[in-house]
């Protein structure tokens, strides 16, 4: 039969084959042999026993077989649910283009959103004159500590790994939280005061360094007056995306990590449901300009980043847009974002608002937030990351319908084929490995991270070109039953022996698994 890349078959035969009687497309004795014969039939029916049966696929236009050009992973068939979004009837444009010929509006300078009580909760608390904190290496509790710096989101993903690299390797994480570019320039920068990251100044509302102990908790700690030497840092995206920066080369690796997705989100008061690339090119690329763009005609509305932010720079690449022209209000992190929209009150405000942020950030605050289905240029429908907005599966992501995602990229320096530290090498044979421990995979689903090996898809580049991926070892069902809690289709196992279907011959984590 033919792939679809999401599910798979077994799922389709074993829910209409109880049923066929009643969706029998033509009632003949024998209709078919193969797939092949039921395609005069339309709407994608498949041959079960001899007879044509509705696969149950759609939309009713999508491309069924095997996906290999860019549009058939956007438009492929499947049973995630499609929403739609007119550009005709809503930005007046009628010829299916993206309004890329159409010149952006650069913005007013960036404004910034005051620092006040809505500081970040996964940050730890800055310096003070007042207040003195305890070194990050301490010879006696911290012999062996990681340095690393990167995103605002790393801090709740590294909670959960630090147990894992303490027990495996009796190194302490510490962590400074900068951003995706600064996680580059930490080990790519070309000057040696680069690789060095530093307590921030008194006075400072910028955060300090952490700790994290073998129990996950965390602390604020001191780097010294001197800092100290980077041993990985930390990107939502590629090196290649931050201004400046091309690909590793010269003994300075990059290793990818689990894939994470970015969203748009309005509050849940909003009436909003959905946007395409075309109505978020109006927006955030040119204010809102006239009223094609509504109900987001408001600049001071738009909860955005800024260009050294991974998320503002996935979706600059999803909608045509820089990520340095953006309208909107800096709003300093993901979670300013969440506390800013989530009180707005005025329903005439919460149409108008709009943000974007990791869906690690939005799935923690579902009830306050809503995610907008995003249809891509070239796509017929609208899709979230996830089957349905009441699941957390990332089906979406996973097999191609939804491309706003990129996988977690650590870069550490090289040199001779060993890294500089032990420290680095510490953290990639821990946490980057073929073969991952159900508790590393288990660190990624609760962080709302998708894991490579649960993938159907795979990019080299940012939002580059889709191929399909079948990762060495699998994982789908255990993250399907683990994210989104059912995994259809999938067959329980002790041991191999339990994997009686030759498709499907491993058992993973309680799941018979192709590998």
């Amino acid at each position: 039969m033919k792939e679809l890349g999401k599910r798979g078959w077994a799922t389709i035969v074993l829910v209409v084959a109880c049923a066929a009687c009643t969706l029998i497309v033509d009632r003949s004795t024998v209709q078919c042999t193969s797939d092949t014969d039921c395609e005069p039939f339309g709407s994608h029916p498949f041959c079960s026993n001899g007879v044509c049966v509705p696969s149950g696929l759609g939309p009713l236009a999508c491309f069924f077989g095997t996906p290999e050009e860019p549009q058939d992973f956007l438009n492929q068939c499947g049973s995630a649910e499609c929403q739609a979004f007119d550009d005709c009837q809503r930005l007046g444009l009628c010829d299916g283009g993206v309004t890329a010929d159409v010149a952006l509006i650069a913005p007013p300078a960036m404004a910034s959103a005051p620092a006040d009580a809505a500081a970040p909760m996964d940050v730890a608390a800055p310096a003070t004159d007042t207040v003195v904190l305890p070194s990050c290496a301490d010879a006696t509790e911290r012999p062996h500590v990681l340095y690393m710096t990167g995103s605002s989101y790393f801090p709740a993903l590294m909670a959960k790994l630090a147990p894992l690299i303490f027990i495996a390797t009796g190194y302490t994480p510490v962590y400074k939280v900068s951003n995706s570019c600064t996680g580059v320039k930490s080990v790519l920068g070309p000057q040696p005061g680069d690789h060095v990251m530093s307590d921030p100044p008194p006075g400072s509302t910028s955060p300090s360094a952490m700790y994290f102990t073998a129990a996950g908790a965390s602390a604020p700690c001191s780097l010294g007056g001197n800092g100290a030497v980077v041993d990985v840092g930390e990107s939502d995206i590629f090196s290649t995306t931050c201004a400046g920066f091309g690909a590793p080369d010269n003994g300075i690796f990059e290793y990818l990590g689990p894939v994470q997705s970015m969203v748009f989100v309005v509050p849940g008061s909003s009436n909003q449901m959905t946007i395409s690339a075309a109505a978020a090119r109006e927006v955030f690329g040119m204010g809102g300009d006239h009223d094609a763009a509504a109900p987001w005609t408001e600049p001071s509305l738009y909860f955005v980043r800024n260009a050294n932010a991974g998320t503002q720079q996935i979706i600059a690449h999803a909608i045509g847009v820089p990520a340095s022209a953006f309208w909107g209000v800096d709003q300093g992190s993901p979670t300013n974002i969440d506390l800013r929209m989530r009180v707005i009150e005025d329903p005439v405000k919460a149409n108008q608002a709009i943000g974007i942020m990791a869906s690690d950030t939005f799935d923690t605050d579902r009830s306050n937030l809503r995610a907008l289905g995003f249809k891509a240029s070239g796509q017929d429908c609208a899709y979230l990351p996830d089957s349905t907005a009441s699941r957390t599966d990332k089906a979406n992501v996973r097999d191609g319908h939804y491309p706003i995602w990129g996988p977690l990229h650590f870069f550490t320096n090289v040199s001779g084929g060993d890294p500089v530290s032990p420290a680095a090498q510490a953290f990639i044979q821990t946490v980057v490995v073929p073969k991952p421990p159900q508790q590393l995979v288990d660190a990624f689903i609760t962080s709302h991270l998708v894991p490579d090996c649960a993938m159907e898809v795979k990019r080299t580049t940012e939002l580059g070109p889709l191929s399909a991926y079948s990762p060495p070892f699998q994982c789908t069902c255990y993250f399907e039953k683990s994210a989104g809690g059912s995994a259809p289709g999938c067959t329980t196992c002790t041991t191999p022996s339990d994997c009686n279907d030759p498709r499907r011959p491993s058992c993973n984590f309680g799941f018979c698994e192709v590998r």
